[in-house]
């Protein structure tokens, strides 16, 4: 019996792809940070969540109107779904999308980036462990093994310690009830993208797809509650505060393209790395008053223990003989 590794081009392959991944991730941080600071100022987090997807839509509509390539992966798409080799409500992702900017924008001022971060990830990492181990993604099936299983009880063991500081506040550990929710959601949105991103060739094209629905939930959702609440009175003028779409668009188009090489569960927990790094460094430079930073990084720790121990555990192989 002996253990072969995998050949070092697949590593050094592996780890971009992690590293992309990671990068997702911060660009998630960053646009949490963002929303959440726009919410506070408007005190309107349905407008705010519409405003960071509507950002990013017309982003997204500006670029397809110069890219052949993602119209025609739409059109892959859509032909997809008309022969059902697709099912038709993978075109739905773009809900978990705008439900996760929702919690953002309510969320964050109360919690702060990192914690809001960590308890997100819990409900990604256990909802892409199931969705990986049921075979349901562009990757295939990843088998249930002790490193996975292991990275999984680590991450869920870090969201612990991290709220460990916020018990005292009941509205707080309340309110991540939320983000916790929606984790598993996004860990079914990004197979959705992946799947759709093999089939156009390109992530921008299920990307495009997402904040299309998104936005038109969130423009729902914010016209209900400016009907009984009203709109805002003024606008914040700070440019920096209208970038969140943005930020949006790359960590979708990112892990859409990361999830079909790595599965749901090592690129949930490699966003989710770059995701809290980001989000510690934030609230390091932006205090806020209700977190408790030793049990922030000590959580960041175990969640980058929990990647490193799920991404490249499984990837040893015994061989017979």
């Amino acid at each position: 019996m002996s253990i072969e590794k995998p050949p070092r081009s697949l590593r050094a392959y592996t780890w971009l792809t992690v590293g992309v991944a990671m990068l997702a991730g911060g660009f998630m941080a960053t646009q949490s940070r963002i929303n959440g600071e726009l919410s506070s100022r408007l005190g309107d987090p349905p407008l705010t969540a519409f405003i960071s997807f509507g950002s990013g839509t017309i982003i997204l509509l500006l670029f397809l109107t110069m890219s052949r390539r993602t119209q025609r992966g739409l059109g892959s798409i859509v032909l997809a779904i008309r022969e059902r080799r697709v099912p038709w409500f993978y075109t739905l992702a773009g809900f978990a999308g705008a439900s996760f900017v929702f919690s953002q924008s309510l969320v964050v001022g109360f919690t702060g980036v990192a914690l809001f971060s960590i308890t997100f990830v819990c409900g990604l990492t256990v909802g892409s462990f199931l969705l990986d181990a049921l075979g349901i993604g562009p990757a295939g099936r990843r088998p249930f093994s002790s490193p996975r299983a292991v990275g999984v009880g680590l991450a869920v063991v870090a969201v612990t310690v991290s709220t460990l500081g916020s018990f005292g506040q009941i509205q707080s550990v309340v309110l991540l009830i939320l983000p916790l929710t929606f984790g598993v959601l996004v860990a079914w949105q990004q197979i959705a993208n992946g799947t759709l991103a093999g089939i156009a060739r390109t992530p921008l094209a299920p990307t495009v797809v997402n904040f299309m629905v998104g936005s038109g939930v969130l423009a729902i959702l914010a016209g209900i509650y400016s009907l009984t609440a009203g709109l805002p009175d003024t606008y914040p003028v700070d440019w920096w505060l209208y970038l969140g779409g943005l930020c949006g668009v790359f960590f979708v188009s990112m892990t859409a393209w990361s999830v079909r090489h790595l599965g749901a569960l090592v690129t949930s927990l490699a966003t989710t790395t770059g995701q809290i790094l980001t989000a510690v460094i934030e609230d390091l430079l932006f205090p806020n008053a209700t977190v408790d930073f030793f049990s922030l990084f000590a959580g960041a720790g175990l969640m980058m223990l929990a990647l490193v121990v799920a991404a490249f555990g499984w990837k040893r192989r015994p061989l017979a003989g």
